[in-house]
């Protein structure tokens, strides 16, 4: 008996090779009818045949796909025979929608078939290094507009050569219709320019960067989202020049990228998932171990026990590391730090002229800007720090669905994104960055556009902005608001997080959790500055059950920049005028920029409560006991001091160090003892790394201990754990260990950064309930 079916797919279904699979399926099987793109990323399917032969279709579909490919839904329709089709066809792309969510893939790695044709000399694209085909290339960084057609990417600017054409018109080539294909006779070129603008002309354009980089020159390079700063990991030298030119990068780590897991074994430890992460189809930056002693530039990753390295990820990157050497280089962004990544070649002559020596260029333009993703292994789980290239425009499935209302989220300052949620998903755009200049502000608000009209969305019902009155992103919220005559909603900081660990762990929309957010800074509810806090929480609601200890801030925010000001603060509670300034000027008289003058300016804002504010940050703490190790007296980057602390922890040894320390009240941790026993017992000889390994265990202990009384006492199950400190192992694992040690779950992210890049969702997910109610 013949019957007809239709089929429709919801998900990752466009820009992955889905169409010629279907068609070659159906060939295989004798079945008649058509597959077709849809105008919200969908895919479409009508089949007629045999009842049985039908039945194996739909099988296959399912088990047999693509490995990029992903239903979020596969509807299935049965209708009676027509005999209305001759054959099995893959029809022109419909503007139609299959009526659910569908999504594009985001940019793919270089596959295996792609590489063995670039180094194929037989092959008619050897050499050539945008290489591509159905199942890898640029994605979101390219298109336009939907469905994912060639005419709506950046390649419609590249119309083909016969070659090419041929094979991606052939359903049963592996380029049919894949997007970015092209070649050398038809595609995108690239090009190498000195610091002048002139034209260098070379036989072997990759040997010859390779050379300049053994010279010791740093080499900008444009590439799949942005442009990178390449230089040698081995020549002191040019990486500090590198460091000084970026600005604002004295000891902020740089990542590298080597041609093999073997070159990258050669200087780091990395387990079978690490590996494993580096080779996924993602190729994120991963930050593995350093081996020891570390055979590269000190300053790639000063003081740091780590370092970020990734795989090549396009033919670029492939091309170029063949003919090196050394087993990596040094791969940065290559932009001032505050701005977004350079795009346009114009603008990377004018605006980054001055931070490379010779630029390798090509004229393929980049719609949207995507740093390359970051993540590291912690408690066996793989945590993202940055996500960006290889997930976005991926979403987050939520527990339960907004329907009709759209919800957005801007985020706050710090490594910021915005966030759409869009019934039952969360769709956090590509990592922003900090948003305190005006390029970063109107880089969030392409991105959150771009999102929006691959969604199809033009109005957003709801707005989530941080509950800080002075947060440029807010500025976009009120933009947003008068446009849609939306709800907005301000959203405290840290409740944002533990939201966003709640969609990350699918909680549902009734329950509740007790979350530890640990962080650098958060606006609180009652105007303070809060960073160690301990919430009951449900999705709208919350409450502050717990707490760090409030420590003042001699000199506001430069106390984050230079930690010994906290460190000065804290013993302010237990030590006299006196008896600080001796201790200043007899064990870190060099702590601070001013010397011993600055130190007598500090003493003296303390002795007068001038400019004087009051924290409870984790980050804060972990700063000033740096400070006080003398682990780190400067923080020039982000959570640098706590960083340090981090990795002089990774070499301290177990049950050295034992603390005594009493809570007189059991919601507030007693962090003043902790930072003064510290002290005392640096004082009597005890090694660095064993203090901060103790440092680290007491912190998460007390952290873990609150949460779990109240959890006990208001029978919650559920623990979690996030916020900037969450990507702290030592503390992450021992929160864990025992919150699982009391038969509670302990909640970790899964697909959202712990840091502030997750705050958006949370915004979105809270302004959208909120709104709804």
């Amino acid at each position: 008996m013949k019957s007809r079916v239709k089929v429709f797919c919801r998900g990752i279904v466009q820009g992955i090779g889905f169409r010629p699979f279907v068609y070659r399926v159906a060939l295989e099987l004798n079945i008649t009818g058509y597959v077709r793109n849809q105008g919200d990323a969908g895919v479409f399917i009508i089949g007629e045949g045999p009842k049985e032969n039908l039945l194996q279709f739909i099988d296959d579909l399912q088990s047999r796909k693509p490995y990029l490919a992903k239903y979020e839904d596969f509807q299935v329709v049965w209708e009676e025979f027509q005999d209305e089709f001759e054959k099995f066809t893959i029809q022109k792309s419909s503007l139609q929608k299959t009526g659910g969510i569908s999504y594009l893939p985001p940019d793919i790695s270089i596959c295996e078939e792609c590489l063995k044709d670039l180094k194929n000399t037989m092959d008619s694209r050897f050499g050539y290094a945008f290489t591509s085909c159905a199942i890898c290339g640029p994605r979101y960084t390219t298109i336009t507009n939907l469905p994912y057609d060639r005419p709506n990417t950046t390649m419609f600017d590249f119309p083909f050569c016969p070659n090419c054409k041929k094979e991606y018109e052939n359903p049963m080539d592996r380029r049919y219709h894949a997007q970015t294909t092209c070649c050398s006779v038809c595609g995108p070129s690239l090009s190498l320019y000195d610091k002048k603008g002139v034209f260098i002309k070379t036989k072997n354009t990759y040997k010859k960067i390779t050379k300049l980089i053994h010279e010791g020159n740093i080499i900008a390079i444009k590439g799949i989202g942005g442009t990178h700063l390449a230089c040698s990991a081995k020549n002191d030298e040019t990486i500090l020049r590198l460091r000084t030119l970026k600005g604002k990068r004295k000891y902020k780590p740089f990542a590298l990228i080597s041609k093999t897991i073997n070159d990258i074994k050669s200087f780091t430890e990395m387990t079978l998932e690490e590996e494993k992460l580096l080779k996924s189809f993602r190729r994120p930056i991963v930050l593995l171990k350093k081996k020891d002693p570390f055979p590269l530039s000190e300053w790639i990753s000063p003081n740091l026990f780590n370092v970020g390295v990734m795989l090549p990820y396009s033919g670029i990157h492939s091309l170029l590391l063949d003919e090196l050497s050394d087993p990596a280089i040094i791969l940065t962004s290559a932009n001032p730090s505050d701005i977004p990544m350079f795009i346009e070649n114009e603008e990377i002559f004018v605006k980054a002229g001055f931070l490379a020596d010779y630029f390798l260029l090509h004229n393929r333009r980049i719609f949207q800007r995507a740093d390359d993703s970051v993540i590291r292994l912690s408690n066996n789980n793989p945590v993202l720090i940055r996500r960006a290239r290889g997930w976005v425009p991926e979403p987050i499935n939520l527990p339960f669905n907004f329907k009709e209302n759209i919800s957005l989220g801007v985020g706050p300052l710090l490594t910021s994104t915005g966030a759409i949620i869009y019934r039952d998903r969360c769709f956090p755009t590509q990592h922003i960055g900090d948003i305190n200049t005006l390029e970063t502000l109107d880089f969030l608000e392409s991105a959150i556009d771009h999102l929006a009209s691959l969604l199809d969305i033009d109005v957003f019902n709801s707005i989530g902005r941080d509950l800080h009155p002075t947060f440029l992103s807010n500025d976009l919220a009120l933009k947003y608001q008068k446009r849609d005559n939306s709800f907005v909603y301000s959203v405290q900081h840290h409740h944002a997080h533990a939201v966003a660990l709640m969609i990350d762990n699918k909680i549902p929309l009734d329950d509740e959790i007790i979350t530890i957010v640990a962080d650098g800074v958060g606006y609180g509810d009652d105007g303070k500055i809060w960073g160690g806090e301990i919430l009951h929480s449900n999705y709208t609601e919350y409450s502050r059950v717990g707490h760090l200890e409030e420590q003042p801030m001699i000199g506001g925010d430069r106390a984050t920049y230079y930690p010994i000001r906290m460190f000065a603060g804290i013993l302010s509670k237990v030590k006299n005028i006196n008896e600080i300034a001796q201790i200043l000027e007899t064990t870190y008289p060099d702590s601070l920029p001013g010397g011993l003058n600055e130190i007598h300016v500090l003493l003296k804002q303390l002795d007068k409560k001038i400019n004087i504010h009051y924290t409870t940050s984790t980050g804060r703490i972990l700063a000033a006991t740096s400070s006080l190790l003398r682990a780190c007296f400067e923080r020039t980057y982000e959570g640098e001091p706590a960083i340090v602390l981090e990795s002089l922890a990774q070499y301290g040894k177990h049950d050295i160090v034992k603390f005594n320390l009493e809570n007189s009240n059991s919601e507030i941790i007693n962090t003043t003892q902790l930072i003064q026993q510290t002290f005392e017992k640096f004082k009597t000889g005890y090694k660095p790394a064993d203090l901060a390994f103790a440092v680290h265990h007491a912190i998460s202990s007390q952290f873990a201990d609150l949460a779990i009384e109240y959890a006990r006492n208001h029978n919650i199950k559920k623990i979690g754990f996030t916020g900037g400190v969450a990507y702290n192992h030592l503390i992450s694992s021992q929160i864990a260990k025992r919150v699982k040690k009391a038969k509670l779950e302990f909640l970790q992210h899964r697909n959202l950064p712990c840091g502030d890049g997750a705050i958006s969702s949370g915004q979105a997910i809270v302004a959208g309930l909120k709104k709804m109610k």
